[in-house]
């Protein structure tokens, strides 16, 4: 397997698809759906594409302990998504001018990752900083405008 897929597969085709759930989220909130209905709805179509991911993949064994990560995960996406779908909402906000901030989400991962997952010794320190600083300036210099 050339090591270019998983990076395709992993990174470059998620970052499509969530620039373009953002582009439907923004026209969701501009169409007068709610955050709780959009969650819902999104909700609904994640739980539709688990069915189908179970049917074209074979699923893999589970536990309780991998359910429970999954959960959370599922929540804090939740919580994440639910508040981006309210600002949109509520304040009229671009989503260009959320999206840069969004990207620092890369930073509280990697920080988890680095830490609690012990990680760190696979990161070189030097690029993390500089890719970490920007990350940041880009956020501000997008979201401050």
């Amino acid at each position: 397997m050339n090591s270019l897929w998983p990076i395709v597969m992993g990174g470059v085709l998620p970052a499509l698809f969530w620039g373009i759930t953002a582009i439907f989220q923004k026209q969701s909130a501009t169409a007068a759906t709610g955050s709780a209905v959009y969650l819902i709805a999104f909700g609904a179509a994640c739980a539709l594409a688990g069915l189908i991911a179970a049917l074209i993949w074979r699923p893999a064994a589970w536990t309780a302990e991998g359910l429970g990560f999954a959960t959370i995960a599922g929540a804090c996406f939740a919580v994440g998504t639910g508040l981006i779908s309210f600002a949109l909402f509520t304040y009229g906000v671009p989503v260009s001018k959320l999206a840069p901030i969004w990207s620092c989400n890369v930073l509280v991962t990697l920080a988890i990752g680095a830490v609690f997952l012990g990680e760190a010794s696979e990161l070189d320190i030097m690029k993390l900083v500089a890719g970490a600083l920007i990350i940041i300036s880009g956020a501000l210099l997008v979201s401050s405008a």
